[in-house]
Formats: C-alpha cells, sequence, structure tokens
C-alpha cells in the first residue's frame, strides 16, 4: 500500500507476498530484530515544511529536555527517510519488515535498489549498515555508514551506529570522539552522557 513520501508502510500490509514470512523449517518466525533497530518517524506528528533542515538540527541542539527535542527529532527524521519518491518508499518499508523477520538478504537486496536509482540517500546507507552489523559485517558496515555520513554528517542514527562499533571494536577514543559530536548535535539523545562519562573514564583515565 503505497504511502507519502517519508512515511514508512505498515509491515503486515506492505510485505508483498513474494517476500517470505516463515523460518527455514516454514515455521513462522519468531526470532525477530529489537523493535528498535530501524528508528522510525512518527507518523502522527506533522512536517513542519516552513522549516530547513538547519532550522531544525539547531534547534534539536539547542532544546533544553527530551520532550521539547522530539519534535525536532521526529521532523529531522521525517526528512531523512523520505525518498522523495512513493515507489522507493514502498521499497524501503519492504526492506524493514525483510529485515525484522530477519531476511537480510532479501532486505539488502531492496535496499540495493534503491540506492541504484538514488545514491544521495543517505538513510539508505545506515540502513544498510544496520542490517551489516546484525552480520556482524562490521567493515561494511562502517564503509555504509561513512558513506550516509559523507551526505548528511548530522545523521545522528549514523554517528550513534559508528560510535557503537567503536566501543565494540575497542577504539574507544574514537568512539569518545564521536559520542562527544554526538552530544553537541543532540545532547538529549537517551545514553550518550552516559556514554561520554564511561569512555572519558577509559581513555583519560578521570571523570569529566
Amino acid at each position: 500500500m503505497p504511502q507519502p513520501p517519508g512515511v514508512l508502510p505498515e509491515p503486515d500490509s506492505a510485505l508483498p507476498d513474494a517476500l517470505p514470512r516463515l523460518d527455514d523449517e516454514g515455521a513462522p518466525a519468531e526470532d525477530t530484530l529489537p523493535p528498535d533497530a530501524f528508528v522510525t518517524p512518527d507518523p502522527a506528528l506533522p512536517d513542519s515544511g516552513d522549516q530547513t533542515l538547519d532550522d531544525l538540527y539547531q534547534r534539536l541542539a539547542q532544546a533544553k529536555s527530551a520532550a521539547e527535542a522530539h519534535p525536532f527529532e521526529q521532523r529531522i527524521l521525517k526528512r531523512l527517510v523520505a525518498t522523495g519518491s512513493a515507489t522507493l518508499d514502498l521499497m524501503v518499508g519492504w526492506s524493514t519488515t525483510a529485515a525484522s523477520a530477519k531476511r537480510f538478504p532479501v532486505s539488502l537486496d531492496l535496499l540495493d535498489q534503491v540506492l541504484l536509482q538514488k545514491p544521495d540517500y543517505a538513510e539508505g546507507y545506515n540502513r544498510r549498515a544496520t542490517i551489516y552489523y546484525m552480520q556482524d559485517e562490521y567493515t561494511r558496515a562502517i564503509a555504509d555508514i561513512d558513506r550516509a555520513l559523507a551526505i548528511e554528517p548530522r545523521h545522528f542514527g549514523a554517528l550513534s551506529g559508528l560510535a557503537m562499533i567503536m566501543r565494540e571494536i575497542d577504539q574507544e577514543a574514537r568512539a569518545l570522539e564521536i559520542y562527544r559530536r554526538l552530544e553537541a548535535l543532540h545532547p538529549n539523545l537517551p545514553d550518550v552522557r552516559k556514554a561520554i562519562d564511561e569512555l572519558t573514564l577509559a581513555v583519560d583515565g578521570r571523570p569529566i
């Protein structure tokens, strides 16, 4: 079911019959990704078309609380998720549904097709990086995060993913640098301050 640009289809209605919903034994797939593996904007929050992305990021950085930051975060996500094409939006939705059922090859194939048609789609690279990460393909994940950040350096989802990977591969100084960049961009993002405190102690040997 096609949706307006920037709004992902609902999983049950979006997944075409050609995409598998069963596990390898033909049973319903129960082992799914965490529900927050792919962050999607709240469809109930309307976009404010008179605000540029620069405006939204500025308001996000200036927000004094998570509640104040929320509408700006959501409007940014709407802009990032939108491909500008109803067809490509639908394919992104199918990819998300396939990934949630751990049908990673199907999900990757769909994202590959989207990125072939829209190579400047930062969120596409970010989502493909997430799937690579779920398969422990860190080199590919980092490469796609780098592509996403080359297009949109303020993509806080991509920055969060990169910081997490850096921690997992024991690149703590690099992770700290990214988390500090992330805090300046989105100071109310959950757990960023905690990560900075932990990494500062690990890297510098003292609390900040």
